[in-house]
């Protein structure tokens, strides 16, 4: 199956919205009042604290492969309650934890290698400014939908430390083209490789709007930058054993779109230097730099790609 295939369809007239970010798509008549939340909009920031309660279920384990001290502050009452309903649709935990250790390693690899400022899209309650123990020098962008950065913030303040890193939070809609604009307003260099992390993000955007964001983060990108991403499998979305849970992401607002079948090729295809595993192939030891996820995991219908990215 192509990965044209596996975008939805639906609702391609003008009243869909450019989704380079959060992507969402009205599909009725009326007018919406635009100081009034946007309900698609909402129903993915919901989620942004969800993967923290996963990450913290994985922290209070004998044997954790990813550790994240901080994702229990992250996972209150309401993102539990979420995250139960999700995984009791039949959500899977593997890509977020296996992402997670994926580019902790990644990540941490290239600020050795000497890249100094690194890019969060859809920070959501990405936490690896505070626990990866980065250099004072790395200027660590977090950039997400307004009011979920400060929600994190606020969650954090227990912790009684900040980052040890230099982090920027910019509240911005991916959808709003400005935002490349504004971030290198808040700092960024262009000139100078960058560390970039997009993760989770994929399954909400159609093929054409993820082909955007690739184009502006690499505009962004100097010579040297690494882009480390994930997606979907094509297969996941025709995979029986998930049609329960892509039904319910699609009734809560925030429906999976995209899948691809060579994520790899893709990006090779973009001007990046990539590899990419599924969890399938991690699961065997196909990446040398990763420990080898355990199979809990790495289940046969979590059908994902990892990705590491440079560019040349």
């Amino acid at each position: 199956m192509t990965d044209a295939a596996m975008q939805d369809t639906a609702g391609q007239d003008a009243a869909v919205q450019d989704a380079a970010g959060h992507e969402a798509a009205e599909h009725g008549t009326a007018r919406r009042d635009p100081a009034a939340p946007d309900p698609a909009t909402e129903a993915v920031k919901e989620t942004g604290f969800i993967t923290a309660v996963i990450r913290a279920l994985e922290n209070e384990r004998p044997d954790p492969y990813l550790t994240d001290r901080h994702a229990e502050l992250l996972s209150t009452p309401v993102s539990r309650a979420m995250a139960a309903e999700a995984l009791d649709a039949g959500g899977t935990v593997g890509s977020v934890i296996v992402r997670g250790r994926f580019g902790d390693i990644a990540l941490s690899r290239a600020v050795a290698g000497g890249i100094t400022q690194v890019v969060c899209l859809a920070a959501g309650s990405d936490t690896r400014a505070w626990r990866l123990g980065l250099p004072a020098g790395t200027a660590f962008f977090e950039v997400d939908l307004p009011g979920q950065l400060e929600a994190k913030e606020e969650l954090l303040e227990p912790l009684g430390e900040g980052p040890s890193c230099r982090r920027i939070a910019l509240g911005a809609d991916l959808r709003d083209g400005t935002w490349p604009g504004r971030l290198r307003s808040a700092g960024l260099d262009p000139y100078a490789p960058t560390a970039w992390i997009v993760e989770g993000l994929l399954p909400y955007l159609r093929l054409e709007h993820f082909t955007r964001l690739l184009t502006q983060v690499r505009e962004l990108s100097a010579p040297g930058s690494v882009l480390l991403i994930d997606a979907p499998h094509a297969d996941y979305f025709t995979d029986p054993a998930n049609e329960t849970f892509l039904a319910f992401m699609k009734s809560r607002g925030s429906a999976f779109r995209l899948g691809l079948d060579d994520f790899g090729g893709f990006l090779r295809g973009h001007g990046w230097e990539a590899e990419a595993h599924t969890l399938h192939a991690l699961a065997e030891g196909a990446c040398p730099w990763l420990p080898t996820p355990p199979a809990r995991l790495c289940p046969p219908r979590d059908h994902h790609w990892l990705a590491h990215a440079r560019l040349a």
